[in-house]
Parts: structure tokens; C-alpha cells; sequence
């Protein structure tokens, strides 16, 4: 069933939202419907938008134009990656549903590594897009570059990615065995192992493997996260 946003300015189109609050157009005159934003309404750089009070949910209106939408177009800064809304819908997901396949679990840790450590401070996040034994599931780059040569990228950090009920021990151990084997001269590196919604940060440094700090839930424990992952970005290990 499709709910009614409101017109556009000139009241010629209304816009609706259909069951998964995507938004579609339809033009009174000529009774065509497109998910296009329909040419002249489209949002400018100075467009000011206003939230809705009329509505029983979150609505904002363009100012200007009077398109509708229904997510926050100028959100405050965030604080945590929970205030990432892609982050937040895939970690409601899995709150209500515990049981989801480990290609859900893994979904989150790519964007909550993206807010520790940014791609403007020269790190980037690979994911494995096969899950195989021989490699772990995702690798946090960092670039450096070396006095007068070119760029390049260092392993930062390994991590494994496991759904809720595997055990800890043994992927810690493959963890461990990831490390050994990472691509940087000196084999120092860091690791994290995610299983479910608890996360456990490691440090391989002179070919011995310890924890850092304490085992954390990614939504009760965020800022926690944030903090000991910056940390770990603070005190980056010898590459070489």
C-alpha cells in the first residue's frame, strides 16, 4: 500500500511512498509514475529542507521544490559508526534476527572500520568476496610512502568474520595463523576477530600474538570499539 507525501510545488505531481519507502512521482495530467525525480524539481547545493510535522513519521520537505524524503538529508556529524544509517539497519537486522547467515555478519565490519580508520588518512578495507580458509575475511591497508619513491600499501590489520555460535578458539587460532603470514617485512600487524555481534582486537608484534584490550559488543560497547580502534591507529606497529 502506497502512502501520500505531498505534491510538488505547482501541485501538478504527487509524491508517494511504496512498502519500502522508496519514492515515486505521479503526474495528475498525464497519469504516468516514475521513480525518477521529475526534471526541475531536482535538489540544489543551497536547498534548505523542513521536517514535516504534519506527518506521523519522519518526513523532510525541499523548501524549494517541495520533494519529500525520509531520511535526514543534513544529519549532524556522526559520533559513533552506529550513527551511520547503513550500519544501524544492517545491526537491527541482525538483533532481530540472531540466526542470519555469516554474509550478514560481515556486511557492518566494513563500514565500521571506514569510520576508524578513514580512506583520507590513507586506509583502505579489502574484502575477501569468497569465503575461504587460506585467507581472512577482510584486510585493513595502510599506505606509507617511502622518502623520494612511490606509494605503498602495508598490511595494518587482518580480520576474521564469523556468525553468532562459532567458537573463539579456533578462529582466534586462524587468526594467529593469518598473521604469521602477512605481507610485511617485519610480520608485525594487527588482527581482529569478529564473531556476531562481539568483536576482540589482537597485536602480532615480534612474532607474538596477545590481545588488545577486552572482548566488545559492537552496539552496547561502541564507543569502547571506536576508542580502542583508534588507539591501535595511534600506535601503528614497524612495517618493516
Amino acid at each position: 500500500m502506497a502512502t501520500y507525501l505531498g505534491p510538488l510545488v505547482g501541485g501538478r505531481i504527487n509524491q508517494y511512498a511504496n512498502t519500502a519507502g522508496q519514492i515515486y512521482y505521479q503526474d495528475t495530467v498525464t497519469g504516468t509514475t516514475s521513480y525518477a525525480i521529475p526534471n526541475g524539481f531536482q535538489d540544489g547545493a543551497g536547498d534548505n529542507w523542513t521536517l514535516d510535522t504534519t506527518k506521523g513519521w519522519p518526513q523532510w520537505n525541499n523548501s524549494r521544490t517541495g520533494r519529500a524524503v525520509l531520511i535526514n538529508p543534513n544529519p549532524p556529524p556522526p559520533q559513533t559508526y552506529l550513527d551511520d544509517i547503513n550500519v544501524k539497519a544492517v545491526l537491527d537486522l541482525l538483533v532481530r534476527v540472531p540466526d542470519s547467515g555469516e554474509h550478514i555478519y560481515r556486511r557492518p565490519i566494513g563500514d565500521i572500520l571506514r569510520f576508524i580508520f578513514p580512506s583520507n588518512e590513507g586506509y583502505s578495507i579489502v574484502q575477501e568476496t569468497v569465503s575461504v580458509n587460506t585467507e581472512p575475511e577482510f584486510c585493513l591497508f595502510k599506505v606509507c610512502q617511502r622518502s623520494g619513491e612511490t606509494l605503498y600499501q602495508y598490511e595494518y590489520m587482518l580480520v576474521e568474520s564469523k556468525k553468532l555460535g562459532e567458537a573463539w578458539e579456533p578462529t582466534e587460532n586462524h587468526l594467529h595463523n593469518h598473521l604469521e603470514v602477512n605481507g610485511n617485512d617485519s610480520k608485525n600487524c594487527y588482527g581482529m576477530v569478529q564473531i556476531g555481534l562481539h568483536v576482540q582486537f589482537y597485536k602480532y608484534e615480534r612474532f607474538s600474538f596477545s590481545k588488545v584490550g577486552g572482548r566488545m559488543h559492537l552496539i552496547n560497547d561502541a564507543n569502547n570499539v571506536v576508542a580502542c580502534g583508534r588507539n591501535i591507529k595511534e600506535n601503528p606497529l614497524s612495517f618493516v
